[in-house]
Protein backbone atom coordinates (compact mmCIF):
# COMPACT_ATOMS: atom_id res chain seq x y z
CA UNK A 1 0.00 0.00 0.00
CA UNK A 2 1.26 3.23 -1.34
CA UNK A 3 1.84 6.01 2.00
CA UNK A 4 -0.78 8.40 0.64
CA UNK A 5 -3.42 5.81 0.62
CA UNK A 6 -2.01 4.65 3.95
CA UNK A 7 -2.60 7.80 5.62
CA UNK A 8 -5.46 9.13 3.86
CA UNK A 9 -7.29 6.51 5.85
CA UNK A 10 -6.25 7.34 9.17
CA UNK A 11 -8.78 10.56 9.15
CA UNK A 12 -11.59 8.18 9.32
CA UNK A 13 -11.82 8.33 12.87
CA UNK A 14 -8.08 8.70 13.67
CA UNK A 15 -7.32 5.03 13.47
CA UNK A 16 -4.37 3.75 11.60
CA UNK A 17 -5.47 1.45 8.51
CA UNK A 18 -2.91 -0.68 9.14
CA UNK A 19 -1.21 -2.71 6.40
CA UNK A 20 -1.61 -6.28 7.76
CA UNK A 21 -5.06 -7.47 8.68
CA UNK A 22 -4.12 -10.23 9.82
CA UNK A 23 -0.94 -8.82 12.12
CA UNK A 24 -4.36 -6.33 13.75
CA UNK A 25 -5.89 -9.95 14.35
CA UNK A 26 -3.24 -10.99 15.58
CA UNK A 27 -2.57 -8.16 17.86
CA UNK A 28 -5.82 -8.04 19.16
CA UNK A 29 -6.41 -11.45 20.40
CA UNK A 30 -3.10 -11.04 22.28
CA UNK A 31 -4.50 -8.08 24.18
CA UNK A 32 -8.02 -10.17 24.66
CA UNK A 33 -5.77 -13.25 26.18
CA UNK A 34 -3.36 -10.72 28.56
CA UNK A 35 -3.54 -10.30 31.98
CA UNK A 36 -5.62 -6.90 32.73
CA UNK A 37 -3.44 -3.36 33.65
CA UNK A 38 -5.87 -2.39 36.08
CA UNK A 39 -8.27 -3.49 37.97
CA UNK A 40 -12.16 -3.05 38.39
CA UNK A 41 -12.53 -2.98 42.23
CA UNK A 42 -9.39 0.20 41.22
CA UNK A 43 -11.50 1.39 38.57
CA UNK A 44 -14.46 2.09 40.94
CA UNK A 45 -12.22 3.33 43.82
CA UNK A 46 -11.11 5.99 41.45
CA UNK A 47 -14.74 7.21 40.30
CA UNK A 48 -15.73 6.93 43.95
CA UNK A 49 -13.31 9.74 44.84
CA UNK A 50 -14.37 11.48 41.70
CA UNK A 51 -18.15 11.27 42.93
CA UNK A 52 -16.39 13.32 46.11
CA UNK A 53 -15.87 17.11 45.98
CA UNK A 54 -12.29 16.53 45.33
CA UNK A 55 -10.36 18.68 43.20
CA UNK A 56 -8.32 16.50 39.96
CA UNK A 57 -4.92 17.04 39.29
CA UNK A 58 -4.79 15.00 35.75
CA UNK A 59 -0.89 15.45 34.20
CA UNK A 60 1.86 13.98 32.51
CA UNK A 61 3.58 13.46 29.00
CA UNK A 62 1.94 14.48 25.67
CA UNK A 63 2.98 11.13 24.49
CA UNK A 64 5.01 8.13 26.36
CA UNK A 65 7.64 6.61 24.75
CA UNK A 66 9.02 3.40 25.22
CA UNK A 67 12.50 4.26 25.04
CA UNK A 68 11.21 6.64 28.08
CA UNK A 69 9.90 3.93 30.08
CA UNK A 70 12.13 3.81 32.55
CA UNK A 71 12.52 3.47 36.41
CA UNK A 72 13.85 6.72 36.74
CA UNK A 73 11.71 8.11 33.97
CA UNK A 74 8.35 7.53 36.14
CA UNK A 75 9.91 8.32 39.66
CA UNK A 76 10.66 11.76 38.34
CA UNK A 77 6.71 11.84 36.68
CA UNK A 78 5.48 10.23 40.10
CA UNK A 79 7.44 12.64 42.31
CA UNK A 80 6.27 16.07 40.18
CA UNK A 81 2.92 14.89 40.23
CA UNK A 82 2.93 14.07 44.12
CA UNK A 83 4.36 17.45 44.37
CA UNK A 84 1.79 19.53 42.83
CA UNK A 85 -0.97 17.25 44.26
CA UNK A 86 0.37 18.09 47.90
CA UNK A 87 1.09 22.24 46.91
CA UNK A 88 -2.95 22.37 45.40
CA UNK A 89 -4.31 20.69 48.57
CA UNK A 90 -1.89 22.61 51.13
CA UNK A 91 -2.34 26.40 49.47
CA UNK A 92 -6.49 25.31 49.36
CA UNK A 93 -7.27 23.33 51.53
CA UNK A 94 -9.24 21.21 49.43
CA UNK A 95 -8.17 17.21 48.91
CA UNK A 96 -6.89 16.34 45.47
CA UNK A 97 -6.98 13.07 43.50
CA UNK A 98 -4.29 12.62 41.33
CA UNK A 99 -4.45 10.91 38.09
CA UNK A 100 -1.56 10.42 35.63
CA UNK A 101 -1.53 10.68 31.60
CA UNK A 102 0.77 7.68 32.01
CA UNK A 103 1.26 4.01 31.58
CA UNK A 104 -0.88 3.96 28.32
CA UNK A 105 -0.62 7.31 26.50
CA UNK A 106 1.05 6.12 23.77
CA UNK A 107 -1.36 7.58 20.75
CA UNK A 108 -2.12 10.56 19.57
CA UNK A 109 -4.27 12.41 17.08
CA UNK A 110 -2.14 14.89 14.48
CA UNK A 111 -3.93 17.50 12.62
CA UNK A 112 -1.95 16.32 9.44
CA UNK A 113 -1.74 12.79 8.28
CA UNK A 114 1.07 13.19 6.51
CA UNK A 115 4.94 15.16 7.27
CA UNK A 116 6.93 16.45 5.12
CA UNK A 117 10.83 17.34 5.01
CA UNK A 118 13.34 18.13 2.35
CA UNK A 119 10.42 17.11 -0.73
CA UNK A 120 9.73 13.40 0.88
CA UNK A 121 6.19 12.93 2.37
CA UNK A 122 5.76 9.97 5.03
CA UNK A 123 3.16 9.34 7.90
CA UNK A 124 2.83 11.51 10.82
CA UNK A 125 4.12 9.89 13.82
CA UNK A 126 0.54 8.94 15.54
CA UNK A 127 2.61 7.57 19.13
CA UNK A 128 4.67 4.55 19.80
CA UNK A 129 1.17 2.38 19.47
CA UNK A 130 1.18 3.15 16.26
CA UNK A 131 4.89 4.24 14.98
CA UNK A 132 8.09 5.30 15.05
CA UNK A 133 9.25 8.63 15.35
CA UNK A 134 11.44 8.47 13.11
CA UNK A 135 11.53 10.43 9.63
CA UNK A 136 12.07 6.88 7.67
CA UNK A 137 9.92 4.87 5.91
CA UNK A 138 10.21 1.91 7.83
CA UNK A 139 9.85 3.59 11.17
CA UNK A 140 6.81 5.78 10.11
CA UNK A 141 4.75 2.23 8.66
CA UNK A 142 2.20 1.77 11.46
CA UNK A 143 2.63 -1.91 12.70
CA UNK A 144 -0.10 -3.14 15.13
CA UNK A 145 2.47 -4.98 16.93
CA UNK A 146 3.01 -1.79 19.04
CA UNK A 147 -0.58 -2.25 20.60
CA UNK A 148 0.97 -5.14 22.24
CA UNK A 149 4.36 -3.81 23.16
CA UNK A 150 2.36 -0.67 24.95
CA UNK A 151 0.06 -3.14 26.72
CA UNK A 152 3.51 -4.78 27.66
CA UNK A 153 5.84 -0.96 28.69
CA UNK A 154 1.95 0.01 30.77
CA UNK A 155 2.18 -2.99 32.78
CA UNK A 156 5.28 -2.26 33.34
CA UNK A 157 4.75 1.41 34.35
CA UNK A 158 1.92 0.04 36.65
CA UNK A 159 4.05 -2.08 38.57
CA UNK A 160 6.57 1.10 39.46
CA UNK A 161 3.70 3.02 40.20
CA UNK A 162 2.04 0.73 43.21
CA UNK A 163 1.66 2.47 46.27
CA UNK A 164 1.94 5.85 44.56
CA UNK A 165 -1.50 7.01 45.26
CA UNK A 166 -1.32 7.72 41.40
CA UNK A 167 -4.63 5.93 39.01
CA UNK A 168 -4.02 6.23 35.18
CA UNK A 169 -5.44 7.81 32.30
CA UNK A 170 -5.06 7.92 28.79
CA UNK A 171 -6.79 9.03 25.65
CA UNK A 172 -9.27 6.28 24.38
CA UNK A 173 -7.96 6.94 20.65
CA UNK A 174 -6.70 3.68 19.42
CA UNK A 175 -9.71 0.93 19.36
CA UNK A 176 -7.77 -1.76 18.61
CA UNK A 177 -5.71 -1.46 21.81
CA UNK A 178 -9.28 -0.24 24.18
CA UNK A 179 -12.16 -2.67 22.86
CA UNK A 180 -9.74 -5.96 23.16
CA UNK A 181 -8.92 -4.79 26.90
CA UNK A 182 -12.99 -4.51 27.35
CA UNK A 183 -14.45 -7.09 29.44
CA UNK A 184 -17.82 -7.90 31.93
CA UNK A 185 -16.99 -7.81 35.29
CA UNK A 186 -18.08 -11.18 36.82
CA UNK A 187 -19.38 -9.29 40.31
CA UNK A 188 -21.90 -6.95 38.74
CA UNK A 189 -22.15 -7.29 35.09
CA UNK A 190 -20.34 -4.14 34.27
CA UNK A 191 -18.33 -3.71 30.98
CA UNK A 192 -14.75 -2.18 31.99
CA UNK A 193 -12.01 -1.01 30.24
CA UNK A 194 -8.78 -2.76 31.86
CA UNK A 195 -5.93 -0.75 30.19
CA UNK A 196 -7.07 2.18 32.61
CA UNK A 197 -8.23 3.73 35.70
CA UNK A 198 -9.64 7.25 33.50
CA UNK A 199 -9.99 7.18 29.83
CA UNK A 200 -10.69 10.48 27.87
CA UNK A 201 -11.38 11.08 24.52
CA UNK A 202 -10.43 13.96 22.48
CA UNK A 203 -11.73 17.24 20.78
CA UNK A 204 -11.10 15.46 17.37
CA UNK A 205 -12.97 12.12 18.32
CA UNK A 206 -16.02 13.48 20.33
CA UNK A 207 -18.78 13.88 17.52
CA UNK A 208 -21.92 11.89 18.61
CA UNK A 209 -22.16 9.82 15.55
CA UNK A 210 -18.71 8.13 15.48
CA UNK A 211 -17.42 5.08 17.64
CA UNK A 212 -14.90 6.80 20.30
CA UNK A 213 -18.31 8.30 22.11
CA UNK A 214 -20.33 4.84 21.62
CA UNK A 215 -17.40 2.83 22.95
CA UNK A 216 -17.01 5.96 26.04
CA UNK A 217 -21.04 5.05 26.58
CA UNK A 218 -20.21 1.51 26.70
CA UNK A 219 -17.39 1.29 29.64
CA UNK A 220 -18.42 1.85 33.37
CA UNK A 221 -15.28 3.75 33.60
CA UNK A 222 -15.28 7.45 34.33
CA UNK A 223 -14.61 9.12 31.21
CA UNK A 224 -14.24 12.45 30.33
CA UNK A 225 -14.32 14.50 26.99
CA UNK A 226 -11.96 17.24 25.73
CA UNK A 227 -14.36 20.14 24.31
CA UNK A 228 -12.61 23.23 22.43
CA UNK A 229 -13.49 26.58 21.09
CA UNK A 230 -15.83 24.82 18.16
CA UNK A 231 -18.44 23.36 20.84
CA UNK A 232 -21.47 24.56 21.56
CA UNK A 233 -23.61 24.30 24.94
CA UNK A 234 -25.90 22.08 22.80
CA UNK A 235 -22.72 19.60 22.39
CA UNK A 236 -22.66 19.29 26.00
CA UNK A 237 -26.22 18.45 26.39
CA UNK A 238 -25.76 15.33 24.08
CA UNK A 239 -22.76 14.33 25.16
CA UNK A 240 -24.21 14.13 28.62
CA UNK A 241 -27.37 12.38 27.27
CA UNK A 242 -25.27 9.39 25.79
CA UNK A 243 -22.34 9.63 28.49
CA UNK A 244 -23.87 10.03 31.83
CA UNK A 245 -27.61 9.80 31.25
CA UNK A 246 -28.68 9.26 35.00
CA UNK A 247 -26.49 11.85 36.34
CA UNK A 248 -23.89 9.83 38.32
CA UNK A 249 -21.38 11.73 40.23
CA UNK A 250 -17.91 10.82 39.24
CA UNK A 251 -18.88 8.97 36.04
CA UNK A 252 -18.17 12.22 33.45
CA UNK A 253 -16.00 15.08 32.75
CA UNK A 254 -15.84 17.81 30.40
CA UNK A 255 -12.69 18.93 30.14
CA UNK A 256 -12.36 22.54 28.67
CA UNK A 257 -9.31 23.71 26.01
CA UNK A 258 -10.61 26.86 24.47
CA UNK A 259 -7.28 29.27 24.32
CA UNK A 260 -6.75 31.93 26.38
CA UNK A 261 -8.19 34.80 24.50
CA UNK A 262 -11.89 33.20 24.37
CA UNK A 263 -11.73 30.99 27.51
CA UNK A 264 -14.11 32.63 30.13
CA UNK A 265 -16.66 33.67 27.26
CA UNK A 266 -17.11 30.14 26.03
CA UNK A 267 -16.72 28.73 29.21
CA UNK A 268 -19.45 30.91 30.86
CA UNK A 269 -21.88 29.36 28.78
CA UNK A 270 -20.93 26.02 29.46
CA UNK A 271 -20.83 26.20 33.08
CA UNK A 272 -24.38 28.14 32.62
CA UNK A 273 -25.73 25.44 30.55
CA UNK A 274 -24.54 22.91 33.25
CA UNK A 275 -25.87 24.60 36.27
CA UNK A 276 -29.39 25.47 34.54
CA UNK A 277 -29.96 21.54 33.82
CA UNK A 278 -28.49 20.25 37.46
CA UNK A 279 -25.71 18.42 35.76
CA UNK A 280 -23.27 16.74 38.46
CA UNK A 281 -20.39 16.43 35.91
CA UNK A 282 -17.11 17.53 37.01
CA UNK A 283 -15.85 20.61 35.22
CA UNK A 284 -12.05 20.47 34.34
CA UNK A 285 -9.16 23.15 32.89
CA UNK A 286 -6.77 21.78 30.00
CA UNK A 287 -4.89 25.29 29.46
CA UNK A 288 -2.27 24.10 27.28
CA UNK A 289 -3.82 22.63 23.56
CA UNK A 290 -5.72 25.77 23.16
CA UNK A 291 -2.75 27.96 23.27
CA UNK A 292 0.30 26.06 21.40
CA UNK A 293 2.28 28.70 19.20
CA UNK A 294 5.08 28.04 16.44
CA UNK A 295 8.35 29.70 17.10
CA UNK A 296 10.54 31.07 14.20
CA UNK A 297 12.64 27.85 13.77
CA UNK A 298 8.94 25.84 13.51
CA UNK A 299 9.13 24.36 16.67
CA UNK A 300 5.61 24.02 18.62
CA UNK A 301 6.11 25.57 22.18
CA UNK A 302 3.59 27.43 24.65
CA UNK A 303 4.20 30.43 26.89
CA UNK A 304 3.75 29.95 30.40
CA UNK A 305 2.01 33.10 31.12
CA UNK A 306 -0.20 32.31 28.07
CA UNK A 307 -1.39 29.35 29.98
CA UNK A 308 -1.90 30.99 33.48
CA UNK A 309 -4.39 33.44 31.53
CA UNK A 310 -6.57 30.23 30.21
CA UNK A 311 -6.41 28.84 34.15
CA UNK A 312 -7.40 32.32 35.21
CA UNK A 313 -9.96 32.81 33.03
CA UNK A 314 -11.41 29.26 33.89
CA UNK A 315 -11.85 30.34 37.41
CA UNK A 316 -13.58 33.42 36.80
CA UNK A 317 -16.24 31.51 35.11
CA UNK A 318 -16.40 28.76 37.59
CA UNK A 319 -16.50 32.10 40.38
CA UNK A 320 -19.67 33.98 38.54
CA UNK A 321 -21.26 30.93 37.57
CA UNK A 322 -21.53 29.36 40.76
CA UNK A 323 -19.87 26.49 39.68
CA UNK A 324 -17.25 24.46 41.51
CA UNK A 325 -14.10 24.28 39.61
CA UNK A 326 -13.56 20.53 39.51
CA UNK A 327 -9.59 20.07 38.30
CA UNK A 328 -6.48 20.92 36.29
CA UNK A 329 -5.56 18.91 33.15
CA UNK A 330 -1.69 19.87 32.35
CA UNK A 331 1.28 18.12 29.68
CA UNK A 332 4.38 18.07 32.38
CA UNK A 333 7.45 16.18 32.04
CA UNK A 334 9.52 15.44 35.33
CA UNK A 335 12.49 15.96 33.55
CA UNK A 336 13.96 19.62 33.19
CA UNK A 337 12.96 20.06 29.56
CA UNK A 338 12.71 23.17 27.52
CA UNK A 339 9.86 22.95 25.59
CA UNK A 340 7.54 26.07 27.22
CA UNK A 341 8.77 29.32 27.50
CA UNK A 342 8.32 31.89 30.51
CA UNK A 343 7.33 35.23 28.47
CA UNK A 344 8.32 35.01 24.56
CA UNK A 345 8.82 32.51 22.35
CA UNK A 346 12.97 31.91 22.24
CA UNK A 347 14.59 29.10 19.78
CA UNK A 348 17.62 29.50 21.60
CA UNK A 349 16.01 28.37 24.88
CA UNK A 350 14.52 25.67 23.08
CA UNK A 351 16.96 24.24 21.80
CA UNK A 352 18.59 23.65 25.19
CA UNK A 353 16.56 20.13 25.93
CA UNK A 354 13.28 19.95 23.84
CA UNK A 355 12.51 16.04 24.19
CA UNK A 356 8.67 15.71 23.46
CA UNK A 357 7.51 13.52 21.17
CA UNK A 358 4.96 15.54 20.21
CA UNK A 359 3.82 18.57 22.11
CA UNK A 360 5.30 21.04 24.33
CA UNK A 361 5.36 20.09 28.18
CA UNK A 362 5.82 22.29 31.53
CA UNK A 363 9.03 21.25 33.32
CA UNK A 364 9.20 20.73 36.93
CA UNK A 365 9.80 24.63 37.82
CA UNK A 366 6.80 25.97 35.75
CA UNK A 367 4.60 22.66 36.99
CA UNK A 368 5.01 23.67 40.19
CA UNK A 369 4.50 27.33 39.98
CA UNK A 370 1.33 26.25 38.15
CA UNK A 371 0.33 23.98 40.98
CA UNK A 372 0.75 27.23 43.51
CA UNK A 373 -1.39 29.50 41.43
CA UNK A 374 -3.97 26.78 40.94
CA UNK A 375 -4.36 26.51 44.93
CA UNK A 376 -4.80 30.27 45.35
CA UNK A 377 -7.32 30.26 42.94
CA UNK A 378 -9.63 27.46 44.70
CA UNK A 379 -9.05 29.17 48.01
CA UNK A 380 -12.03 30.89 47.68
CA UNK A 381 -14.22 27.25 47.04
CA UNK A 382 -12.95 25.68 50.43
CA UNK A 383 -16.73 25.27 51.07
CA UNK A 384 -17.04 23.16 47.74
CA UNK A 385 -19.18 25.74 46.27
CA UNK A 386 -23.39 25.64 45.80
CA UNK A 387 -22.60 22.66 43.84
CA UNK A 388 -21.49 20.41 46.42
CA UNK A 389 -25.17 19.43 47.66
CA UNK A 390 -26.10 18.99 44.03
CA UNK A 391 -23.20 16.30 43.75
CA UNK A 392 -23.55 14.53 46.39
CA UNK A 393 -26.98 14.54 46.36
CA UNK A 394 -26.89 13.46 42.79
CA UNK A 395 -29.46 15.65 41.06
Amino acid sequence: MEFAELTATYQRDHQPDWPEASEVRRARGALARAAPLVQASDIRRLQARLAEPAFLLQAGDCAETFADNTRTSVANRVSLLRAMSDAIEARSGRPVVTVGRIAGQYAKPRSAPTERRAGLALPSYFGDAVNGADFTAAARTPDPRNLVRAHEESARTLARLAGSGVFSSHEALLLDYERPQTRRATDEGRLYDHSAHLLWIGERTRSLTGPHIDFAAEIANPVAVKIGPSATPTVLTGLHAVLNPDNVPGRLAFIFRMGRHRAYDLVYAMLSRILAEGWVDRVVCDPMHGNTVVSPAGVKTRVVTAVEDEVRAFFSACNDTGVTPGGIHLEVSGDDVTECVATRVDDGCLAVNYRSACDPRLNPEQASSLAQLVGALLVPHGDFGPRREMAMSGR
